[in-house]
């Protein structure tokens, strides 16, 4: 499962949309806001992920899978 938050984590959900299927997708408040200002983070299967750029992030997601 794939847990960010639309606003704040710094992910492009769009291009996450593309390698995620969206039943392994919640895009929502994950409780860090204002936290990791200028990264990419979320969760990958309930760890959480911080990387400098949003496809840093993706990438991770795709290795994770």
């Amino acid at each position: 499962m794939i847990k960010v938050c639309p606003n704040c984590s710094g992910v492009d959900v769009e291009q996450l949309k593309d390698s995620v299927l969206e039943e392994n997708l919640y895009l929502g408040c994950i409780g860090l806001c204002g936290q990791n200002k200028g990264k990419s983070f979320g969760y990958i299967n309930d760890e959480l992920v911080i990387k400098d750029s949003s496809a840093e992030f993706i990438e991770a997601v795709k290795l994770a899978k």
